[in-house]
């Protein structure tokens, strides 16, 4: 087996072989695919890496994919680096001898770039657990919310909370109208609405050109959908979708305080769930739901959309315990002068 790592994409039978292995997955998703890697090109706040694992024939028999990101820039760019990688590794036939292999290169190089590593699964990795485990990592709880879409519409409502059945219909009556963003202008519109709300509750957003980067490329791959909800025209809400393989992902959402009485994120939500299910969707995905016996704001609403509690975890290795505290100091310190 040959592992190649790739830091830009720049083969396009490699690319095409590594898309093909990862849409033919069973657990294959977005994530992991190098339209997602793409997105992160060339932005000075990220590095995007993969591993590619080979068989003799040059086939794509193994990828790992993660974006390297910075959280300061400057002096303290290394000392507050991270690797995310979401949904991955994936090898042939789920096979414990290639991913140990894979994830052994993978730290190797990884190591010496980030201070410190997360996995976020995005479906049940158990079969993977002693491979982590033994390759250093510790798993963490955490939690995540699916939505089956093989179902009739009808029964979908029935599984929503009457509470937000309210707010749905709430928001049809004050006149609030759904659709996709249709240009780049909206779609600042729409991400300077996320900036705002996101700086308020004191959480990172991506820099714009990684939206637009999706927007770009992905939408007209439908593998990327932006959507809004309208009062009298103006925007008051947008969610940031991912579709692949029949999946729909929750990747960025949010609406303006200012008319949350009209209920736009219920109507939204709703109504992406909708769109999900006429147009073959199998399930949507919320992305994320907070650890277990914790605080998280968003959960309640979240649930009350139906769906099934999930507990996939995480993994997590700390490459560089000392900076590692450290950064974890100031963030807390800059999080609360903030």
């Amino acid at each position: 087996m040959g592992i190649l790592i790739v830091k830009e994409i720049e083969n396009k039978e490699l690319c095409s072989g590594w898309d093909q292995f990862v849409r033919s997955h069973p657990l294959g998703t977005i994530f992991q695919s190098p339209d997602y890697f793409s997105i992160f090109l060339h932005q000075k706040e990220f590095a995007p890496v993969a591993l590619l694992m080979q068989n003799e024939e040059g086939l794509v028999v193994g990828v790992l994919s993660g974006i390297i990101q910075y959280q300061f820039l400057g002096p303290l760019k290394h000392m507050t680096s991270r690797c995310v990688v979401m949904g991955g590794p994936l090898v042939q036939n789920n096979e414990p001898d290639l991913l140990a292999e894979l994830l052994r290169n993978f730290n190797s190089y990884i190591r010496q770039h980030v201070i410190y590593t997360q996995f976020r699964n995005i479906c049940d990795m158990g079969f993977a657990h002693r491979t982590f485990i033994h390759a250093g990592y510790m798993r963490e709880e955490h939690l995540n919310i699916h939505v089956d879409l093989n179902r009739d519409p009808d029964e979908l409502w029935n599984e929503v909370h009457k509470q937000k059945r309210y707010e749905v219909k709430r928001a049809r009556r004050e006149g609030l109208t759904f659709g996709p963003i249709s240009d780049i202008n909206e779609l600042q519109e729409s991400y300077q609405l996320l900036k705002n709300i996101y700086t308020r509750i004191k959480l990172p957003l991506f820099p714009f050109p990684v939206f637009e980067n999706a927007f770009t490329w992905l939408v007209p791959k439908g593998r990327a959908c932006f959507w809004a909800a309208y009062s009298e025209g103006n925007l008051i809400a947008t969610m940031y979708t991912l579709c692949y393989n029949g999946r729909i992902y929750d990747y960025f959402a949010g609406g303006d305080n200012l008319h949350s009485h009209k209920f736009p994120n219920s109507l939204i939500s709703w109504q992406v769930m909708l769109w999900g299910k006429n147009n073959g969707m199998s399930l949507f995905d919320w992305g994320g739901a907070g650890k277990p016996g914790q605080p998280y704001g968003v959960r309640d609403f979240k649930e009350k959309f139906g769906g099934q509690l999930v507990n996939f975890g995480r993994y997590e290795m700390i490459h560089k315990p000392i900076l590692y505290r450290m950064a974890k100091r100031a963030f807390k310190f800059i999080r609360h002068i903030r």
